[in-house]
C-alpha cells in the first residue's frame, strides 16, 4: 500500500531567470522540487529549535530530487549565470501514513536521481499528469480520475523516496570492473539469440587480464571457475526457455551454446535435479535463477541477460 496524500499545489513547473531568489519562507506543507535545467543553492533552517544546528544545504542540479517540509524555513538562490528550471508539488500526508514512514525528521532531504532510478521516471509522469492537457482529454478519463492518479503515482514517489529500496549511484560497483568488462563483451557477442560459450583464453582476452587472474578473480568473487559460471547462466537461460516458449529441447540446447541435446540434458539435470522435459511440465512456476543465487552470481547474470544497450 502507497502513501496516501492531498495535492494542494502542482506538479507545476516555475521558470528564472539568472540570479532570482525565493524567501526566505517557512512551509506549511510538503514540498517536492526537482531541478529541470540550470541550478541553485538551498539553504534551510531545520523547523525543530530545541536543538540548534548550522542551516542544511544543497546544491540541485537537473537530476536532484528534494524534499522540504512543514516548518523548514528555506532559501533559494537560483544559477547566476543562467535561466532556471524546476518543477515542484505541494502536497500534505495523511497522519496515519506518517506513522509508517516514520519521524519526518529522519527522512531523507535530496536523493540524486540515477538513469536505473524509478523515482526519476516517476517524476517525470506526474508532471506530465500535471500538465493541462493531460486532464481529462484521454479517451474514458475524467479530471477528478486523472487527478487521483496524479495523489497515487505520488504517494507511490514519497514512499520510495523515504522509504526505498532505490539503486544506488555505485550500483555498478557490484561486479568487479575486469568482470563487468567481460560481461559486456559476451553479451554483445550473444546479442544476435545465441549464448554460444567461450573458451577461457577469449574470456581472460575480454576481460583484458590473464587467463589465470581470472579464473582466481571468479573463485574469489563466486567460489566457482569462469567457464563453470558462465555455463550456470547459459542453463538459467535455458530454463526460462523451457518455461516460456514452445522450443524444443533440441533447440533450446542449441540456442544456449549446447553440443547436442544429450550434453544439454546431462549438464541440465546436474544443476536442476530433472531432465529438461520434466522441468519443462512439472517446474513452470519454480525461479530458473534459482541455482545462480547461492554462488551470488546473479548479478553477474542480469548484467549478461538484460540487454540495456
Amino acid at each position: 500500500m502507497t502513501c496516501r496524500v492531498v495535492v494542494r499545489t502542482g506538479p507545476e513547473v516555475a521558470h528564472y531567470p539568472p540570479g532570482a531568489t525565493f524567501g526566505p519562507r517557512t512551509l506549511v506543507d510538503y514540498e517536492f522540487v526537482w531541478l529541470l535545467a540550470g541550478s541553485a543553492r538551498w539553504t534551510c533552517d531545520e523547523p525543530d529549535s530545541t536543538r540548534p544546528e548550522p542551516p542544511t544545504r544543497r546544491h540541485l542540479r537537473p537530476g536532484t530530487l528534494l524534499l522540504a517540509r512543514p516548518g523548514m524555513r528555506d532559501h533559494f538562490a537560483w544559477d547566476p549565470t543562467r535561466a532556471s528550471l524546476h518543477a515542484f508539488v505541494h502536497f500534505r500526508v495523511l497522519e496515519a501514513d506518517l506513522d509508517t514512514l516514520g519521524p519526518p525528521e529522519t527522512w531523507p532531504i535530496s536523493r540524486a536521481l540515477t538513469p536505473a532510478d524509478p523515482l526519476a521516471a516517476l517524476c517525470r509522469y506526474s508532471l506530465w499528469l500535471g500538465r493541462g492537457r493531460a486532464r481529462g482529454t484521454q479517451p474514458g478519463t475524467t479530471r477528478t480520475g486523472q487527478n487521483d492518479r496524479t495523489t497515487d503515482v505520488l504517494g507511490f514517489l514519497l514512499d520510495l523516496f523515504v522509504r526505498g529500496p532505490v539503486p544506488a549511484d555505485d550500483e555498478g560497483d557490484e561486479i568487479h570492473p575486469y568482470l563487468a568488462r567481460l560481461a559486456d563483451h559476451l553479451r554483445r557477442t550473444w546479442r544476435g539469440g545465441g549464448t554460444t560459450p567461450l573458451a577461457l583464453t577469449e574470456m581472460a582476452a575480454a576481460a583484458g587480464i590473464s587467463t589465470g587472474h581470472l579464473s582466481r578473480l571468479f573463485r574469489a568473487e563466486y567460489g566457482i571457475g569462469p567457464v563453470a559460471a558462465i555455463e550456470l547462466v547459459r542453463l538459467a537461460r535455458s530454463a526460462t526457455l523451457l518455461q516460456r516458449s514452445n522450443l524444443t529441447v533440441g533447440a533450446v540446447a542449441s540456442a544456449c551454446g549446447f553440443a547436442n541435446p544429450f550434453h544439454f540434458s546431462r549438464r541440465f539435470r546436474a544443476v536442476y535435479g530433472v531432465p529438461p522435459r520434466t522441468y519443462r511440465t512439472d517446474r513452470g512456476s519454480d525461479d530458473p535463477l534459482a541455482p545462480l543465487t547461492p554462488a551470488g552470481l546473479l548479478p553477474l547474470a542480469h548484467r549478461l541477460l538484460v540487454d540495456d544497450a
